[in-house]
């Protein structure tokens, strides 16, 4: 009998749900759930959506129901807490946790202040977070809501809707996408921190599934799962959805968090973890952070 693995229906979903399914062995068929998320593509990624399992509930009451027997999540969309009767089973190695910048030919400006973008620039972006730090590192350019499956956000840039978008590189990456005629910007994470999670993927199951969680168990990389389980921890300690926007990075070698606080997004970083418990404490209280030495970006290599 199959194991019947839920994905989304969006074309990076799919991809990483076929990933997921050829990993584990021939006798994985992918189920295709819609969910909220990708019903309500107007509302921001931030807070509440996430908190309330925006891209996820549909496909936990699926394994609920025993319709499912696993689905494959972005790590980042998942709520910190666990619904009663699921577990998280794997969580593999990670892909890259850091944003690109594409950016229209004619809006690059590689000589411009912290971003390659000229000034005035309308940039797209689907999370807060990410609007946060473009006013606060660039207030001369116009951060816009964008929301969309990946290779629509694409389109819209090379139709000229946008100047420049903000993406997780992860998911350039898995659809092996053609950015050809656009410039991209690797923005590094140790500047502009990470969503908690993101470049990850988490396979749920049944907890009282012991047949399927064996299965699953050797798809497990335990250096990731505790970086995104100490930037996950560090989400959890906002109060779990998190009401302001919030970034955490966990890579070998180093951490930075950042916050929207009075106005700005602040940032610490270090490279004892333990540190970083103090650090957010710090930014929570309004202390100043520690600005931005070093450059913001790298050019990308594909």
């Amino acid at each position: 009998m199959s194991l019947r693995l839920g994905t989304r229906k969006s074309e990076l979903a799919l991809t990483q749900s076929g990933m997921m399914a050829r990993a584990i062995g021939p006798d994985v068929e992918l189920v295709g759930v819609t969910t909220e998320g990708d019903r309500l593509v107007d509302v921001p990624l931030q807070g509440g959506a996430l908190s309330k399992g925006f891209f996820t509930e549909a496909l936990e009451s699926g394994l609920r129901a025993g319709t499912l027997d696993l689905a494959v999540h972005s790590l980042k969309d998942l709520p910190l807490q666990q619904p009663d009767g699921l577990v998280l089973a794997a969580i593999p190695p990670r892909e890259s946790l850091a944003d690109l910048l594409l950016v229209r030919e004619e809006a690059w400006d590689a000589s411009a202040p912290m971003l390659p973008l000229r000034a005035g620039a309308k940039v797209g972006a689907a999370s807060e977070r990410r609007q946060w730090l473009l006013r606060t590192l660039r207030p001369d350019c116009d951060p816009a809501f964008l929301r969309g499956n990946v290779p629509t956000r694409v389109a819209r840039l090379r139709d000229g809707l946008y100047d420049a978008i903000v993406l997780a590189e992860a998911g350039v990456h898995r659809l092996g996408l053609s950015l050809e005629g656009l410039r991209v910007a690797r923005l590094l994470p140790a500047q502009w921190p990470n969503a908690a999670g993101q470049g990850a993927l988490a396979i749920q199951c049944r907890a009282d599934d012991i047949v399927t969680r064996a299965r699953l168990a050797p798809l497990n990389d335990p250096a990731t799962a505790a970086a995104v389980e100490r930037e996950r921890g560090w989400l959890g300690a906002l109060g779990g959805g998190c009401s302001v926007p919030f970034g955490a990075a966990v890579w070998d070698g180093g951490w930075a968090i950042g916050l929207m606080k009075d106005g700005a997004f602040r940032i610490r970083r270090g490279v004892a973890l333990a540190d970083g418990d103090e650090a957010l404490r710090a930014l929570l209280a309004g202390e100043p952070g520690e600005g931005w030495a070093g450059p913001i970006w790298e050019t990308w290599n594909g």
